[in-house]
């Protein structure tokens, strides 16, 4: 039981490191580094730690579908109202707050009508088009859960190399400027990384096997950065499930929850508490990073360093926020429609 704690310490630790990539990936655009005109080099190696961090996207995607697929789904109607209330509720209050603060308030059904059609397609907060994509995967969850946990491992493995040849051959169409027809793929998209983490965690990978993972990681991004050198932009889906995205983000994946024990158990309790509010952090830091943009700061910032130090704040700020939010609405709203489960955590 204790070593399992300490590995669940491990998938928090990422859960949080994934976190600030994201706001560092959306901070990068906030904060001048180089432009391509002046300082081609420069640029690249801009848009490659871009790229790096760009992999907080699968990352999310594998922690949520890896933990939704162990779930011992009994009332599936009510696994969707859980959902609901812990996650699409928060989300639809932390979106009327944003719209309330950049738009004002108006009763006017004008008013209503717009903020409606601009949360349903995720635009008042671009960033949550994650928890949009997130919701169909929920839907699905109780019954891949039975399908997966009735599949042997040889055929988990071959699940994995199947779906990785294909986003192999939609990557080619997509470097050939083709359409890419070949879309009726139950695991295309997101879809993908949502069953992955739980499919290498089930897999009982060797430690070679695991090493090896994680090696193919490095061969990813010099792929990666080869392809923004020689054909910068080209490839359009480097952001989504390149193969080489997907070996960086599995190599990431293991890395973390493999081998970050050593740090972890030093920090466990910090890492467990801050995992708590994590979501809520998510949900803030546009708010955060907008105060610190449009409001704080009266010039562009402009190097690496302030890159990092806008992140950090930006993080530091959200989690305030995420207490605040936590403990004074979320909490209450749990014991009010989830009875059974007082004071539930994410």
């Amino acid at each position: 039981m204790a070593s399992e704690k300490k590995l669940l310490t491990n998938y928090s630790f990422l859960r949080i490191l994934a976190i600030l990539m994201v706001i560092s990936t959306h901070m990068l655009s906030q904060v001048y580094i180089t432009d391509a005109a002046s300082d081609p080099f420069g640029w690249h190696i801009r848009e490659i730690i871009r790229t790096v961090t760009l992999t907080c996207n699968g990352l999310f995607f594998m922690l949520s579908g890896r933990f939704m697929l162990e779930k011992d789904y009994g009332n599936i109607w009510g696994f969707y109202w859980d959902r609901i209330v812990k996650i699409g509720i928060p989300v639809f209050l932390v979106t009327t707050f944003n719209y309330i603060y950049i738009f004002g308030f108006s009763p006017e059904l004008a008013y209503i009508k717009n903020y409606l059609k601009l949360f349903l397609q995720a635009k008042v907060l671009g960033y949550l088009w994650f928890v949009f994509a997130l919701a169909g995967f929920y839907l699905a969850a109780p019954f891949l859960k039975r399908m997966f946990e009735h599949m042997p491992i040889p055929e988990k493995k071959t699940l994995i190399v199947v779906s990785f040849l294909y986003f192999l051959v939609e990557d080619l169409y997509h470097l050939e400027r083709m359409e890419m027809v070949l879309t009726s793929y139950i695991f295309y998209s997101w879809a993908f990384y949502c069953v992955l983490g739980y499919l290498l965690d089930t897999i009982e990978l060797t430690k070679g096997q695991t090493r090896g993972l994680i090696a193919a990681g490095a061969v990813g991004l010099l792929i990666s950065s080869l392809e923004e050198f020689f054909i910068p932009g080209q490839n359009a889906f480097i952001h989504d499930y390149a193969p080489s995205m997907i070996l960086m983000t599995v190599s990431l994946y293991l890395l973390i929850t493999r081998y970050s024990g050593f740090l972890t158990r030093r920090i466990e309790k910090a890492v467990n508490f801050v995992a708590r509010y994590i979501f809520f952090v998510y949900l803030f830091h546009g708010f955060t990073q907008n105060l610190i943009i449009m409001d704080i700061l009266t010039e562009t910032p402009a190097g690496y360093g302030m890159w990092i130090l806008l992140t950090i704040a930006s993080f530091l700020m959200a989690l305030a926020m995420a207490i605040a939010a936590y403990h004074l609405i979320y909490k209450p709203l749990l014991r009010l429609l989830l009875p059974r489960r007082k004071g539930g955590r994410l």
